[in-house]
C-alpha cells in the first residue's frame, strides 16, 4: 500500500477534528485542504480551502454591519502567504473540473505572491501545476516554460523528489510534442532519482507506467509491454490494486494496437476483476468501458455488453465525468447500430455529441456526426445524412484528420445529389 496515501489519511482524520475545535486557525484549513486534494478527494478539499477565505476575511457583519477583524489585519502577510497556498491547491480542483482558464488565474496569483515571499518550493510546485494546465491546453512551449522555473528551483536546493516530479512534467510534455525519444529521458532520469528510494516506490512505478505509454505512442510495443509489466509487478507489491487495474488497461491498449484482439479482450477482462477487487468504483466503470467496448468492436453485442456499458454509464453521469460519460454513450449508440436499432443509436450519440460540443471536442463529434449521417441514412433521411456527414468532415478536419474529412465531403456531395438538391445549402 501506498505509505504516503496512508499518511495522508491519517492526517485528514486528524486535522479533521483539529478544526472542529480550532475553526478560526485557517492554517488548519489549510492542512486539511491541501491533504485532501493530495488523495483527489477534490469536493471535500474545495469546502475546507473555501473556509481560509471565509475566516481570513478582513471585515466581520453583526446585524448587517460590517466590523474590522482586526486580526486578520494584523496577520495580513501571513494570511496572504496561506491565501496563495490554498489558490495553488483550488487550482488543481478547477483542473479536474475541466476549468483550465480558472486554474490559470490561480496559480498565476499564487505564483507572483511565492516569488515575493522568496518561497522557492511553493513557487516551484506551482510552477509545475502551471505547466501542467498549459499542456493540457496544448500550449507545450509554455509548460516547457513553466517547468523550466520548478528545475531550475528543485536543482538549486536539491530537492531529489521534486526534481523527479519536473522531469515526469518534462517527458510528458515532450510526448505531446511527440518527440518520444526526449521524451523517454526524462521519464528514466526521474526513475533514477527514485527507484532506490522506498519512500517513493508508489511514484517510481507511476513513472514506469508513463514509459509504457509513452512507448506505446510511439510505435514500440515491446518496450511499453515491459514497462507496463514492470509497473504492475511494483504496484502489486505494494498492494495497489487500483492501479493495478489501470495498468491492465494500459496493456489492453497495447494489445488492440498490435492487432491482437484476442489478447486485448482478455486483459481487459483481467482488468474488469481486478477493479472490483480493489473496490475503486471509477476503475470498475472504466474498465467496464474498455471491456464493453472491446466486446461491441468485435460484433459482440449481447446484453452482457450492454449491461458492462450501462453500468458504467450510470456511474459517470452521477460522478458528472462529461468525458467519460460522452465516450460511454457513444459505445452505448455504436451497440444499438449494429443491432439495427436505430432510434436507441440516434439518442445515445445525439447524448454523446451533447457533451463533445461542451468539451470542444473535435474528433468526438467527428465521429459522431459520421455516425448519425449512418443512421439516417438508413432511415431513408437523404439530406439529413448529407448535413450529417458534411459536419463530421469539418469537425475531422480540425481534428487534422484530412483523408476522413474529404472521405465524408464526398459522402455527404453523393447523398445530396441522391436526395436531388443541387448545391450544399449554408
Amino acid at each position: 500500500m501506498n505509505q504516503s496515501y496512508i499518511l495522508t489519511q491519517e492526517i485528514i482524520e486528524n486535522y479533521r477534528i483539529i478544526c472542529q475545535k480550532e475553526s478560526q486557525d485557517i492554517e488548519n484549513w489549510l492542512i486539511l485542504g491541501r491533504c485532501l486534494v493530495d488523495v483527489q478527494r477534490y469536493d471535500e478539499a474545495q469546502e475546507a480551502l473555501t473556509k481560509i477565505f471565509e475566516e481570513g476575511r478582513f471585515f466581520s457583519f453583526k446585524n448587517g454591519v460590517p466590523r474590522l477583524r482586526l486580526s486578520s489585519l494584523m496577520h495580513w502577510r501571513k494570511n496572504r502567504l496561506l491565501f496563495a497556498k490554498a489558490y495553488a491547491d483550488l487550482a488543481m480542483i478547477s483542473l479536474n473540473q475541466g476549468n483550465l482558464a480558472e486554474a490559470e488565474r490561480q496559480l498565476t496569483m499564487a505564483l507572483s505572491v511565492f516569488e515575493k515571499e522568496e518561497e522557492d518550493f511553493e513557487y516551484a510546485r506551482a510552477a509545475n501545476r502551471l505547466g501542467m494546465v498549459y499542456r493540457l491546453a496544448g500550449a507545450f512551449e509554455s509548460a516547457e516554460e513553466a517547468h523550466y522555473r520548478a528545475k531550475n528551483l528543485a536543482e538549486k536546493h536539491q530537492w531529489s523528489a521534486l526534481l523527479a516530479e519536473t522531469f515526469g512534467n518534462l517527458g510528458m510534455v515532450y510526448e505531446g510534442k511527440d518527440r518520444f525519444e526526449l521524451a523517454l529521458e526524462q521519464h528514466n532520469e526521474a526513475l533514477r532519482l527514485l527507484e532506490h528510494d522506498e519512500k517513493h516506490s508508489y511514484d517510481a512505478a507511476c513513472l514506469q507506467r508513463q514509459v509504457g505509454l509513452c512507448c506505446l505512442r510511439k510505435g514500440d510495443f515491446k518496450r511499453a509491454l515491459d514497462a507496463l509489466q514492470a509497473g504492475f509487478q511494483s504496484f502489486g507489491r505494494q498492494n495497489e490494486l487500483s492501479m493495478q487495474s489501470r495498468l491492465l488497461n494500459d496493456m489492453t491498449l497495447v494489445y488492440q494496437s498490435m492487432g491482437d484482439d484476442e489478447k486485448a479482450l482478455e486483459t481487459a477482462f483481467l482488468s474488469v476483476q481486478k477493479a472490483v477487487e480493489s473496490g475503486d468504483d471509477f476503475e470498475m466503470a472504466a474498465n467496464r468501458l474498455l471491456y464493453g467496448g472491446l466486446r461491441v468492436e468485435q460484433n459482440n453485442t449481447d446484453e452482457e455488453t450492454e449491461q458492462y456499458l450501462t453500468t458504467a454509464l450510470v456511474f459517470f453521469k452521477e460522478k458528472n465525468k462529461k468525458a467519460e460519460n460522452a465516450n460511454t454513450a457513444a459505445m452505448l449508440g455504436l451497440l444499438y447500430l449494429r443491432r439495427g436499432d436505430w432510434d436507441r443509436a440516434e439518442s445515445f450519440f445525439k447524448d454523446s455529441m451533447r457533451i463533445e460540443e461542451m468539451l470542444h471536442r473535435s474528433l468526438g463529434l467527428a465521429s459522431d456526426y459520421s455516425n448519425l449521417g449512418l443512421i439516417a441514412q438508413k432511415k431513408g433521411q437523404k439530406q439529413k445524412a448529407a448535413e450529417y456527414w458534411y459536419k463530421a468532415s469539418l469537425y475531422f478536419e480540425s481534428s487534422g484528420d484530412r483523408t476522413s474529412a474529404e472521405y465524408f465531403k464526398k459522402q455527404a456531395k453523393l447523398m445530396w445529389e441522391a436526395a436531388g438538391v443541387l448545391l450544399r445549402p449554408e
